[in-house]
């Protein structure tokens, strides 16, 4: 909201009050908002109680106009306490900062281990389609696009245009697809409906019935990383799953001794924490390959030694510790199974 009672002072007003610029330094845009320049950026989160104690103003300043930008950075500042003034308690600009670049490397990892997913639950599936009598590899594509209201076009007319990679899989295939043609081209979304689909059309296969339940949590953290968004934005938030939770999540993590069924029912209700977890299940079970299990685990592992750089500073936001804790007794696990 823009006030602009007093000539050329305009105050924006937010979460805990209001802050003061000039006219002339920040103009309005069209939707009526204020575009903050690179110094009211610093003027406001130094408002807001962000110290610059370990990254100077002017080294964040030049943060923000070249290696990240504001909103981006801005954003972990949830995973931390204000308070009744809503102002931010011991937290610097170095730990945003700090947590953007973890979390990047983390929808890195994260990216691999989904790809890795992703290709070895095709290979079992079309290992059992293949080992089916019953099964020719095209019927059971136009069930599935039957199932879905869907048309083999929705999936080929991306690759119509002579310049695309794929072009000649539309050439041959367009009319009428084979599974096996399908799973190239189908994105890990269509995958997971053409999963869900499998196991109910196969009678729910016993070795398919965790996955079955979990697939699509798998699906929310590789679409969050794959269109870069923020994984460990409000990572220490509780509550937010207040139903059950997916019994081969909570029977996971209850084999992880080191967890208390206290710690694993409290974290466990934070949606990012229980699909990430749910993606650590996934990979343990149904990634068969022991090598790639072990350089997975290892890149983890890396991270989460990485994310204990400002080890000291955290140590006074409790429930960001309680998370790392949380992460680094699984991976611990994991680690010791390859």
């Amino acid at each position: 909201m823009v006030d602009r009672k007093k000539r050329n002072v305009l105050y924006i007003y937010g979460e805990g009050g209001r802050f003061l610029v000039q006219a002339n330094q920040a103009p309005v845009t069209a939707s009526g908002k204020i575009k903050l320049s690179f110094a009211d950026m610093i003027k406001h989160l130094d408002n807001k109680k962000v110290g610059f104690n370990i990254i100077s103003k002017t080294k964040a300043r030049k943060m923000l106009e070249e290696s990240n930008y504001f909103y981006k950075i801005t954003a972990y500042r949830k995973n931390f306490s204000k308070n009744a003034k809503g102002e931010y308690i011991n937290l610097e600009f170095a730990y945003l900062y700090d947590l953007a670049t973890i979390d990047m490397r983390l929808r890195y990892i994260v990216l691999q281990m989904c790809l890795d997913i992703e290709h070895s639950v095709k290979t079992k599936v079309l290992a059992d389609i293949t080992n089916d009598r019953s099964e020719d590899g095209y019927k059971i594509v136009d069930d599935f696009l039957a199932h879905e209201r869907r048309k083999l076009d929705d999936y080929m007319n991306p690759m119509k245009d002579s310049s695309h990679y794929n072009n000649g899989l539309y050439t041959k295939h367009h009319k009428k697809c084979p599974v096996w043609v399908l799973f190239e081209i189908i994105p890990f979304g269509g995958f997971v409906k053409f999963f869900e689909f499998y196991y109910v059309y196969k009678n729910k296969p016993k070795k398919y019935a965790d996955l079955y339940e979990v697939l699509k949590y798998v699906k929310n953290v590789r679409n969050s990383a794959a269109h870069n968004s923020p994984l460990i934005l409000d990572i220490v938030a509780t509550n937010q799953i207040t139903g059950p939770i997916a019994r081969p999540v909570t029977t996971f993590v209850g084999n992880i001794k080191t967890i208390s069924k206290d710690v694993r029912r409290k974290r466990l209700s934070n949606r990012k924490i229980h699909d990430i977890t749910a993606l650590l299940f996934v990979y343990d079970k149904y990634v068969t390959s022991q090598p790639m299990k072990k350089v997975r685990y290892d890149d983890v592992d890396g991270l989460l030694k990485r994310s204990t750089r400002l080890k000291a500073e955290y140590s006074k936001h409790f429930s960001l510790v309680s998370v790392y804790n949380y992460f680094k007794k699984i991976v611990d696990f994991l680690k010791s199974t390859v």
